[in-house]
């Protein structure tokens, strides 16, 4: 993956921002040469160098970045200590304003002879595209979106919050795959805002990121002890930044993979599968979309184990799921149901397509030998025929999950009455 760029539209928001705090960051100023004392201002002057040193170095100002941490520093020292070191404070407050002042002033004195670029084509951002949704918390909406460019231009499908209170409705609702979680935030801090993300049982293994001042200690052990994942100082690295969201997304890939998977055939579990088709089942309900269910099950299994042993079952059966996966479409969804039998989601299919989808595979499985694992003996390896028995139902108005199960057990059994190595249909 190469170089994240940060837009110029990015630049030109951060400046534009800057000069709107620089003016409130002025006021407090001016009444902290009134009252040295004043909480208020002095947390004005803290929050705009705050958000300066958070977001400075991200956006390639790092001169400034540095002189807002030192601003920053310096005003939370004020916060502790007596009045005694006030006048000094306020000399460098000074000094980290016309900083800002100056940096401004250089570019509207430039902006006359700078053209912004073509806006960006989105697709051409998107280097790796990925469905993983991340959702970034920050109550500066400035930083948000710092953090929110960065992961789409990786490819991420990524959105912003800078309303804390609304956050945890937002993140119950939309269940991100992964959260990026500023600490310092006004009502309800980013701590407390994990451990209420942390109560919802559908979030507990969703990564959550803290972003939190360089060298903050503190706060990183905090992060880990109320349920965070990992952290990330600002000012933050890009690369560093998609990395890290990267390789939680891929642990929580793996994760989920294993919960929705048969350890030993690699298609999709039981409860898997019976979830598909009740979301299946109201899309049809909505849409009015057909689709059809298919039970499959492997005739005879028993003789290969009893003959060969487990693990030579084992193998058959691994065999016999990669023919049925390879004989559906992508979109269709195939299942160890139970044992050596097969479920089948055939996604907006009708009857006849899919019985003619279904005695295709039905052929194709009886042509095959299936090749055992060579036993202890050093003999050759054996090759079995194998066959199997398919029952097909089409959706109904009425249906529910089980009702369509049911009628395609009854077509199943049918099957296997008729002789095996056959397809029965049944309608409602």
């Amino acid at each position: 993956m190469g170089p994240i760029v940060i837009p110029f539209e990015l630049k030109a928001t951060f400046l534009r921002e800057l000069d709107e705090g620089l003016k409130k960051a002025r006021s407090a100023f001016e009444a902290l040469r009134v009252t040295a004392d004043d909480p208020v201002a002095l947390d004005e002057i803290s929050r705009f160098f705050h958000r300066i040193a958070g977001t400075a170095h991200s956006v390639e100002f790092p001169t400034l970045g540095r002189v807002g941490m030192l601003c920053e520093s310096l005003a939370d020292f004020l916060k502790e200590c007596d009045g005694a070191h006030r006048g000094k404070a306020l000399e460098l407050f000074a000094d980290g304003l016309a900083a800002v002042e100056e940096l401004l002033d250089e570019h509207r004195a430039s902006s006359a002879e700078r053209r912004a670029p073509a806006p960006l084509n989105a697709q051409k951002i998107l280097r790796e595209p990925t469905l993983s949704r991340v959702l970034v918390i920050d109550d500066d909406p400035f930083s948000a979106k710092l953090v929110d460019t960065c992961l789409r231009a990786a490819g991420f499908v990524s959105a912003s919050c800078s309303e804390p209170e609304q956050a945890l409705e937002i993140v119950e609702s939309e269940l991100p795959d992964l959260v990026i979680l500023d600490v310092v935030m006004p009502g309800v801090d980013g701590f407390e805002l994990c451990r209420r993300i942390r109560k919802n049982p559908a979030l507990a293994f969703t990564p959550i990121i803290f972003v939190t001042r360089k060298g903050d200690v503190e706060g990183r052990v905090r992060g880990l002890e109320v349920g965070g994942n990992d952290y990330i100082a600002k000012p933050f690295d890009p690369q560093e930044l998609v990395a890290r969201v990267r390789s939680h997304l891929q642990r929580l890939a793996a994760l989920q993979d294993m919960a929705i998977r048969d350890g030993l055939t690699r298609c999709f579990n039981h409860k898997y599968f019976k979830l598909r088709v009740e979301q299946e089942l109201a899309r049809s309900r909505r849409y009015h979309a057909p689709f059809c269910i298919a039970l499959a099950d492997a005739d005879h299994f028993k003789f290969v184990n009893d003959t060969y042993g487990h693990q030579a079952g084992d193998a058959a059966l691994g065999r016999l799921a990669n023919l049925v996966v390879a004989g559906v479409r992508g979109s269709d969804v195939v299942a160890r149901y139970f044992g050596e039998q097969f479920g089948l989601l055939l996604i907006e299919s009708g009857l006849k397509e899919a019985t003619l989808v279904t005695d295709r595979l039905r052929a194709r499985i009886a042509s095959e030998l299936f090749t055992l694992p060579e036993p202890s003996d050093g003999s050759p390896a054996p090759s079995v025929p194998m066959t199997v028995s398919i029952g097909v139902t089409e959706v109904q108005a009425t249906d529910t999950v089980e009702s369509l199960l049911q009628r395609a057990g009854a077509a199943l059994a049918e099957a296997k009455s008729a002789g095996r190595n056959t397809v029965r249909t049944a309608t409602g």
